[in-house]
């Protein structure tokens, strides 16, 4: 039998509170699901995710339930590399979609197709720890190198794969992630003297220096606050000890936010503060700038890029710096802050989940045309 059908590899789906990459894979997922197509496609996720199981009832859509969430993070590794190939195979798929860097080095005659979001573990080693990067080096790179097509969240990671993966030009492509449209919530005031950071438990979020630069304002702006969102992720090294900084008087630790709460605080935050030394596409200074929040980001990586110049660039390496730009941002006059928050919301609205949809499905159409 001829094999004609996709399939999607859903292993981001084990994590049930998804932060960036686990929110693109998805959202990449369901807007490729919902677009029209004429070929089936074959979805290996976990119902357990919030959205998969309404993937069902898509026409040309088959769920094949994998229990991700309850596995260990090798299990599901293994499950990928040893078992999603030959499952695939017997689902009549001819191409696989790898949304996260990682893909299965047994090929089985089918084409791979792999969304590479940074190359952070190659750049920076030091960020992370030796089981995970020891992993990526033996999935990550080999993948992408004889994957059948690569493509990349933005130009920045695009040069990166051509120069330091060794992809060759035709067989890549930037595809750009949308932006996720944030839950409506209940009219919430905007507050003047706080400042809000996400996801900064990572030693490239440059949490360290964002707390010194806000030590620094806080002789200016005496009730300035800073909150903290986010979970911890284990595959990241422990940067230099946070604990007493976090005890310094303004200082908040949120946790982990549902999607009501992430939107609540975006757009309860006078600045939204993105200081990252190293980010592939910063998926969250496009939901602060579409909840209508200033954003102040690094002048680095792709971020300028992502940002599309609604926010303020700061030298990611520099207190002053950063400390800089945040008091530009808190010193804006109503109307300069309103210009600058009608232009970020139109740079937000152009990053769209469906076109990117559209440029995975065209290049689907090609490597199943020679399969």
């Amino acid at each position: 039998m001829r094999h004609t059908a996709v399939c999607l590899n859903g292993r981001f789906s084990g994590t049930l509170q998804p932060t960036g990459t686990q929110t693109s894979a998805f959202h990449t997922f369901d807007a490729i699901l919902k677009a029209e197509r004429n070929f089936a496609i074959v979805v290996f996720a976990d119902l357990r995710f919030p959205g998969v199981n309404d993937w069902r009832d898509i026409p040309k859509t088959k769920v094949v339930p994998v229990p991700f969430s309850t596995w260990s993070r090798p299990r599901a590794q293994l499950w990928e590399q040893l078992v999603l190939p030959r499952a695939a195979r017997r689902h009549g798929c001819a191409l696989i979609h790898h949304p996260l860097n990682t893909s299965s080095r047994l090929r089985l005659g089918m084409k791979h197709l792999v969304t590479v979001h940074d190359l952070n573990f190659v750049r920076h080693p030091e960020w992370f720890s030796l089981s995970f990067r020891t992993w990526m080096m033996l999935t990550a790179l080999p993948g992408m190198r004889s994957a059948s097509y690569v493509a990349t969240v933005s130009d920045h990671v695009l040069r990166e794969v051509r120069t330091t993966g060794r992809i060759s030009p035709a067989k890549s492509a930037r595809i750009y992630n949308g932006c996720k449209q944030l839950p409506a919530t209940v009219e919430v005031g905007n507050e003047s003297n706080t400042i809000l950071a996400l996801n900064v438990w990572q030693p490239h979020k440059n949490l360290a220096r964002l707390i010194a630069a806000f030590r620094l304002l806080r002789v200016d702006f005496p009730t300035l606050r800073l909150r903290i969102a986010g979970r911890l992720q284990a595959q990241f090294r422990s940067g230099p000890s946070l604990a007493a900084m976090l005890q310094e008087p303004g200082i908040s630790v949120l946790g982990y936010l549902s999607e009501i709460e992430l939107a609540q605080a975006y757009k309860s935050a006078h600045v939204f503060c993105y200081p990252s030394l190293e980010e592939g596409f910063g998926l969250p200074i496009l939901e602060a700038l579409s909840a209508g929040t200033r954003v102040v980001t690094s002048n680095s990586s792709c971020l300028p890029e992502i940002a599309g110049g609604a926010a303020i660039l700061i030298d990611p390496a520099s207190v002053p710096s950063i400390a800089a730009g945040l008091r530009e941002a808190l010193r804006e006059t109503p109307a300069e802050r309103a210009k600058w928050i009608t232009k970020g919301k139109s740079v937000a609205a152009s990053f769209s989940w469906q076109q990117a949809a559209q440029s995975y499905l065209s290049i689907y159409r090609k490597l199943l045309a020679t399969s």
